[in-house]
């Protein structure tokens, strides 16, 4: 099988670099391999791509391999997508949906932006040359011709895409499921699917994940959460019960007087393994008034003087003992 113009049959201009010649044929060869175009002229264009590409091999003294296959899957490029997540999301998983657009290559140019099928060089008439006159109007000499770089023949842009190459952009979607214990930078490969005109076609998608700074939770490397809390002061003093934010919701914790950091067991964030997640630190700030009302004097006094007058209790009997050694001080040194 010989080609007119092997350039033309790859959608190239003569004289294309050895990379541009290999990019176009590999293009090429993944859109009509009949395992992959169901086309009834996919074998007979996949046998003249291979044909252009032995000739322009050939051309140029390279060997030419026994073998040459289609790009794969893997190798065609991978759209990359970012989520941000929260740490709620990380604990409990979630599904989240990527949307965005793909232009392909026009397939009415295959690409090029140029047509298929080359016409007559308006410049030269089509034969390569233009003639140049010289100081006489009789004497002239022959120069090649810039429009079609000598070859007498020369493409229009391709109408159906402008000349860009490029098919009109499609949209496309994908429901990504985020599995629990998701870290910053991992990547999930999926596949969206995007409408074709004839049928639908697959879309590698890379899903990069990045965690949303919270509110009030910093996270460790091991999963660890820490979380600063102010509290009621007069609570802390009572070891009363109070409800603390986990990623899980709140949690009942009983604060104990003369104790700041609490440890709250398997509440953190599930990193170090999928049967047990770390434990979330929370430190307490006991908050007082700067001044006391005098309602709250007067329950001061009432709680002192209550204190003072039992000696039931240790620190009733600790008081009175202490009173009585106070007096007799006093009394000797009177």
């Amino acid at each position: 099988m010989d080609l007119d113009d092997p350039y033309h049959e790859l959608g190239l201009a003569p004289g294309s670099s050895d990379a541009e010649v290999k990019v176009a044929w590999r293009r090429l060869s993944a859109r009509w391999h009949p395992d992959r175009n169901s086309s009834p002229h996919a074998l007979r264009k996949i046998q003249r791509i291979n044909r252009a590409l032995e000739m322009i091999r050939n051309a140029r003294g390279e060997p030419v391999a026994e073998t040459e296959n289609p790009a794969s899957d893997a190798e065609k490029s991978i759209l990359e997508h970012t989520i941000s997540l929260t740490l709620e999301e990380v604990v409990t998983g979630c599904v989240r949906e990527v949307r965005g657009e793909v232009s392909e290559d026009c397939a009415e140019c295959c690409g090029s932006g140029l047509q298929l099928q080359a016409t007559q060089c308006g410049e030269c008439g089509g034969t390569g040359h233009l003639r140049q006159p010289l100081w006489f109007a009789w004497v002239s000499s022959s120069v090649e011709c810039t429009a079609c770089q000598g070859q007498g023949k020369t493409r229009q842009g391709c109408a159906a895409c402008a000349a860009s190459g490029k098919a009109p952009a499609r949209k496309y979607r994908c429901r990504v499921p985020i599995a629990p214990g998701a870290r910053a930078g991992d990547l999930l490969d999926v596949t969206a699917w995007v409408q074709g005109r004839q049928r639908q076609h697959a879309l590698a998608l890379r899903v990069r994940v990045e965690l949303q700074p919270h509110a009030f939770f910093n996270a460790e490397a091991d999963g660890t959460l820490k979380c600063e809390l102010p509290v009621d002061g007069f609570a802390w003093m009572a070891n009363r019960w109070i409800e603390v934010p986990t990623p899980c919701g709140l949690q009942q914790m009983k604060l104990r007087r003369g104790h700041l950091n609490y440890r709250i067991k398997n509440a953190g964030l599930p990193w170090t393994s999928q049967a047990e997640a770390g434990d979330c630190i929370v430190t307490v700030v006991p908050m007082f008034p700067h001044e006391f009302s005098q309602e709250q004097e007067a329950a001061i006094d009432r709680l002192v003087a209550s204190n003072s007058g039992r000696a039931d209790t240790s620190a009733g009997e600790r008081l009175a003992a202490w009173n009585q050694v106070l007096d007799s001080w006093q009394d000797r040194r009177t």
